[in-house]
């Protein structure tokens, strides 16, 4: 289950880094979509960090 989790967030963690390098490209890194994308990506390693300190925690 946990194994899951972290797999599924690394793939969207990729996926969101791929679209926020073309955005970026095309609409600079200021555009609020591009920044909106830095928001999740950070959301999304922060849940990986915590499920990692929670498994140091056993």
């Amino acid at each position: 289950m946990i194994l899951r989790e972290v797999l599924d967030l690394s793939k969207s963690i990729a996926n969101y880094r791929l679209d926020k390098h073309d955005l970026a490209k095309n609409k600079g890194f200021s555009d609020p979509d591009v920044l909106k994308i830095n928001q999740q990506l950070d959301f999304k390693i922060q849940n990986i960090k915590n499920i990692a300190k929670d498994i140091r925690s056993f």
